[in-house]
């Protein structure tokens, strides 16, 4: 049993990484290796097609393939982890961030579009107001998130997948018809945003600089009616 197990460990290692050292030759272990790199690759192409578009311009793709499958980080067995994992790896090992510094940015917004897209259904909290008032805090939608970039990767696209230059503040949010948008927002209304989940929003307002309350009350009466803001809850 040890000698077997022994072998599957060795062989795994050959199909992970073909310039490594074992006993296993590699003509044996290459329709596996194959196979294994396929399934790891169609959720990344699925999930990160301007990533791909990118590094695939600059004949890059495969090896950044071959080195996440070589560094052996995913998680878990299951499919939904790969990217998850693939988006890690490029944080933790910081590949291509001399040629491309907003590489790990760029799969960041990728994922996180449709993470967005995908996130679950959920009920809104009870005891939520539609209209916003100067007393009420604001709870932002259940797949909304606030997130900020050093580039404006948001905007990249396979055609174009080389960012603007600048840096971003956005609030991803699913749309009425279930897509993954992203706002573009001032640092101060994202400074907002965040501070009137916690503080009533006339308070929030004070906190960060913006005077005219009404034009946030008209704003967050948008956001909600596209869906990035669930509802009010009064004082």
């Amino acid at each position: 049993m040890p000698e077997l197990l022994e072998l599957q460990r060795a062989f795994a290692a050959r199909i992970l990484d073909p310039e490594g050292e074992t006993d296993v030759p590699w003509e044996a272990a290459e329709i596996y290796r194959s196979l294994v790199r396929s399934g790891l690759a169609d959720p990344l192409e699925s999930v990160f097609p301007v990533t791909r578009a990118l590094l695939e311009e600059a004949g890059a793709w495969e090896e950044a393939v071959d080195g996440f499958l070589a560094a052996r980080c995913l998680p878990s067995p299951h499919y939904r982890d790969i990217a998850p994992a693939f988006l890690g790896w490029l944080h933790a090992t910081g590949w291509g961030r001399e040629r491309w510094p907003f590489l790990a940015e760029l799969a960041h917004a990728e994922i996180l579009e449709v993470l967005v897209e995908r996130h679950p259904d959920e009920p809104p909290p009870e005891g939520l107001t539609e209209e916003p008032t100067p007393g009420a805090r604001l709870v932002l939608g259940p797949a909304a998130q606030l997130v900020a970039y050093a580039h404006a990767v948001h905007r990249c696209t396979v055609d174009a997948p080389l960012p603007e230059p600048g840096a971003a503040c956005l609030l991803a949010y699913r749309g009425p018809e279930g897509e993954g948008r992203f706002l573009e927002l001032t640092p101060a209304t994202q400074a907002l945003l965040l501070e009137a989940q916690h503080a009533s929003i006339a308070q929030a307002a004070e906190t960060v600089g913006l005077p005219d309350l009404e034009a946030i009350l008209i704003l967050l009466r948008d956001l909600r009616t596209q869906g990035a803001v669930a509802g009010f809850r009064p004082s």
